[in-house]
């Protein structure tokens, strides 16, 4: 369907996981997203069976052990997901696998998630001695009752997509993820005219730019950066990258 822009997480050797590469891809795609008038839809997925995103890679990531080089690299992927939570065109996020840690800060960004029967999700920054440090914790918060979110933030554990889906977070679950399926699940959200769809979106922007959410966002990076070049997050990520 030329009216979804559909995009996929193409690295599935290291789990879709994030690099600098990646990010600046990511923002151009979500910049034409918004500048085509014939895109009513952006679409997120990733590559494979095995991971939608497993968050940063480390293998280039790890050699960031200043509050400075954290905070880069942290304020450069938070840009992307504000850039992407405040696309005024809906958005959805179909976790084909894993989504952990930064990934699913990822998929937090967008307005809508559907997933894989038994895929794994877990905000498990907190087990790296981190905080979420994209943003996603702050969107988190936005989606969801502050009690679960708090609750999956600071226990770091992995949560049932039966739960997710109660909660609000997750919309439904797919086996497969073909797609004509795809096109199928996103259809009735944009058959309408697009002026009225987006304005609908519109109100929710409106909604955050009022709350300053974009200026929350950055005040989580900052908080991560300082935790970063912890030796705590250190020790953390060496004994990863040693095994």
């Amino acid at each position: 369907m030329d009216e979804c822009l559909l995009v996929t997480l193409n690295r599935p050797e290291v789990r879709n996981a994030v690099n600098f590469e990646m990010m600046d891809q990511l923002a151009d795609i979500i910049r034409i997203a918004q500048e085509d008038q014939g895109v009513k839809a952006l679409v997120l997925t990733g590559k494979g069976e095995d991971a939608f995103c497993s968050g940063g890679d480390l293998s280039q990531f790890h050699q960031l052990q200043t509050y400075e080089d954290a905070r880069y690299m942290l304020l450069k992927m938070s840009k992307v997901l504000t850039q992407l939570a405040f696309l005024p065109k809906p958005s959805f996020c179909f976790i084909n696998g894993a989504a952990v840690g930064g990934g699913l800060e990822l998929a937090t960004a967008c307005d809508f998630r559907y997933i894989k029967e038994g895929a794994r999700l877990g905000f498990i920054q907190v087990r790296q001695a981190i905080t979420t440090g994209w943003g996603g914790g702050s969107l988190l918060l936005e989606k969801l009752d502050s009690q679960k979110a708090l609750e999956w933030l600071m226990c770091g554990r992995f949560i049932p997509v039966e739960e997710a889906i109660e909660a609000h977070f997750i919309q439904g679950t797919m086996e497969t993820f073909t797609t004509d399926e795809v096109i199928r699940t996103v259809y009735p959200y944009i058959h309408n005219d697009s002026s009225a769809v987006m304005a609908y979106k519109e109100m929710l922007i409106r909604k955050w730019k009022y709350t300053g959410l974009s200026e929350r966002m950055e005040a989580e990076v900052e908080r991560c950066a300082v935790l970063w070049e912890k030796p705590a997050h250190i020790e953390v990520v060496n004994r990863f990258i040693s095994k």
